[in-house]
């Protein structure tokens, strides 16, 4: 019972966490990733007023939920709201936008001081305040401190307010009715829209409430990693629930905390935690029924941001205008790239070729995202479990460079090929869930276990200088490149569009729908891996410092700001995702993740087709302009005599 006590406590912070992801799921029918950021913000509010302006606990606790409350009304009212009919895919990839935003806005907060003087970027309760010093009781192996005693009070009050403010009020009941039928909803007078602000708001303060509740008993890190932690405890119970119940969802809450105590007692390791919700998640997945499946995929699916760019007519491209102007600027480019070394130091040609190895990830995921429509934001782990483990048999067993990196492919082929079976059953959202829910549990715990690990460094050897480390880089930049670009236009490029577009009809046509899935996520996780592995190489790290879950988000922001299912578009995307932090980073440390999170809602909002897309209309006007003819698909308008001929024709039957 004693284990079952503190599991309660901690689970009465994940049943809040998810009861904040089922109300905006029931208002607005998609997964808000911006959730645990949230709660976060709250949590850094709450030590910036507490510990650096020394505000009364109380009166600190009100200004940093009602502060976390009107940051979740305000960006349902300015953003959420203008996607308020898309598609909600669209709507889960601005959430991660969100995200990024509101980590900026946490990071940014003045951070309370260690006792040495220097900023405290981590800790529990020894720099988080309680509001009173009550005696610490024992039961059996567990000490029960004042932060306990403050979720065992405060947690019931909060679920009580909830469930009221459901059961008896005008707005949660209209809530609950959005949820079930929102045009029907809408049909009997109910404001939709409000109700999907005060649900955003309703959230936010629950997040808030929960992370301040819980951070002085398992501890709270003010860097860009903690937001995804938090929101992985609400998302496990949440999918428990089926995203339908906030009751289910909260009771979901509390067993999880019981279980994830239960499993610590029993093996003795912490770090476990993400793990068990990993586990959660995915069981949870699997087990929804087809019918529900279906329906969760009809109402997310859309790919319309995805749309390539069109490739030119074929008489354009043969015009001997257009096939000079390309030719020139392979000319150029090609001597370019072979005598930057003689010109750029040290330090930018690192640079180039990280861009260049972060670029082959970006362009695996527009292959598996963008092609094949499997919805993954956990890219960069299997990136990473292709370097650590890579990484471990070059240092630790003393195997070549060369074998550590066909090694790290093949491990990223078969974490990828692991992660693919669940989309045999999952598609959209839910997809997108797992994918990140073992992004978290390998930064967590994977890639820190010692058959995993290393040393966690790896050194390029000798004979590999930083020029021949750039040549390295642009070689296999170049190879994965001209590779997955020859795979576009093969019958295999083909069924990924076909199966992304619509699986059920690329069956009937008979596409092996499985296969074709299976094969994008092999090919994507085996150049994932290699340029993981050579990224590490680059920069002498391979461990779970490098490989953070929010690394994930970053690079799907970045592919979809140049353009998802574009080539070029993912990597200009990465240019843009890493280009500014390295040459603006002495205005602020967190401008690459603004300028990410702002890119992205800006794309998303205004311009769905992303960098590619302006590009793309850049090189039709060129095209134009050099050959005399328009590149845009002609319309060819019904002639007079058709006309005629159409209406005597009707005449005649008349």
């Amino acid at each position: 019972m004693d284990i079952v006590l503190l599991g309660l406590v901690i689970g009465m912070a994940n049943a809040l966490l998810a009861s904040g992801l089922v109300l905006v799921y029931m208002s607005n029918r998609v997964i808000n990733f911006a959730h645990g950021e949230l709660g976060a913000f709250g949590v850094a509010l709450m030590l910036a007023l507490t510990r650096a302006a020394h505000l009364n606990y109380w009166l600190a606790l009100l200004c940093s939920l009602a502060g976390a409350a009107a940051l979740g009304g305000l960006i349902e009212r300015t953003i959420l709201a203008r996607l308020f009919r898309s598609p909600r895919l669209i709507v889960l990839i601005a959430t991660i936008g969100v995200a990024q935003l509101v980590a900026v806005s946490r990071l940014v907060l003045p951070k309370p001081e260690a006792a040495g003087g220097d900023v405290a970027f981590a800790g529990g309760a020894n720099i988080f305040p309680v509001p009173f010093d009550s005696p610490t009781w024992e039961f059996g192996r567990v000490v029960l401190l004042p932060q306990h005693f403050m979720v065992l009070v405060a947690g019931p009050i909060l679920a009580a307010a909830l469930f009221a403010f459901l059961r008896w009020s005008s707005y949660g009941i209209a809530l609950r009715a959005a949820a079930e039928n929102a045009q029907r909803a809408r049909l009997l007078g109910i404001p939709v829209r409000r109700v999907s602000t005060i649900a955003w708001v309703l959230a936010a303060l629950l997040s808030a409430a929960a992370a301040i509740l819980l951070a002085p008993i398992i501890g709270f890190s003010a860097t860009e990693a903690v937001g995804l932690p938090i929101l992985m405890r609400g998302l496990a119970a949440g999918m428990v629930a089926r995203m339908e119940s906030v009751g289910t969802a909260f009771g979901a809450g509390l067993a999880l905390g019981v279980l994830d105590q239960l499993v610590f007692f029993w093996t003795g390791r912490s770090g476990l935690t993400d793990i068990v919700l990993f586990g959660v998640i995915l069981v949870a997945l699997l087990a929804r029924g087809e019918r529900q499946r279906r329906t969760v995929a009809s109402e997310e699916s859309s790919w319309e941001i995805a749309e390539p760019v069109r490739p030119l007519p074929t008489e354009i491209v043969a015009h001997p205008a257009w096939r000079a102007f390309t030719g020139a600027g392979i000319a150029l480019a090609i001597p370019t790239v072979v005598a930057l070394p003689w010109y750029l130091g040290v330090a930018d040609l690192q640079f180039i070729a990280t861009v260049l190895l972060v670029a082959v990830v970006s362009v695996t995921l527009t292959v598996l995202t963008g092609w094949a429509g499997q919805m993954s934001i956990g890219q960069w782990a299997v990136a990473g479990a292709g370097a650590v483990f890579g990484a471990q048999l070059v240092t630790e067993s003393g195997f070549p460079f060369w074998f550590g990196a066909v090694v790290a492919g093949v491990v990223g082929a078969g974490v990828a090929l692991l992660l693919g079976f669940p989309a045999l059953r999952l598609e959209g959202t839910a997809l997108a869930v797992v994918t990140l829910g073992f992004s978290v549990a390998a930064a967590a715990w994977i890639f820190d276990q010692s058959w995993m690990k290393g040393t966690g460094f790896l050194s390029r050897p000798t004979w590999i200088s930083t020029t021949s480390y750039y040549y390295l880089s642009f070689a296999f930049f170049a190879v994965s490149l001209v590779a997955i670009r020859g795979l576009q236009t093969t019958r295999i490029g083909r069924n990924m569009l076909a199966v992304r577009d619509n699986p059920r009809q690329a069956a009937a046509m008979g596409i092996d729908v499985v296969r074709t899935k299976l094969t994008a996520f092999v090919l994507a996780g085996t150049f994932a891996g290699i340029a993981g592995f050579l990224w590490s190489a680059g920069i002498g790290l391979a461990d779970t410092t490098v490989f953070q879950p929010g690394r994930s988000l970053s690079l799907v922001a970045a592919v979809v700001i140049g353009g998802l299912g574009s080539l070029p578009g993912a990597v200009l995307g990465t240019v843009y995702f890493l280009a500014i932090p390295y040459f603006l980073g002495d205005i602020s440390p967190h401008l690459g993740l603004l300028s990410t999170g702002v890119g992205l809602l800006t794309l998303v909002l205004f311009f769905p087709g992303g960098m590619a897309r302006l590009i793309g209309a850049s090189r039709d006007l060129i095209a134009h302009r050099l050959t005399g003819r328009d590149p845009r698909p002609q319309v060819v308008p019904v002639s007079s005599t058709a006309r005629a001929a159409v209406g005597a024709g009707s005449k005649e039957q008349t």
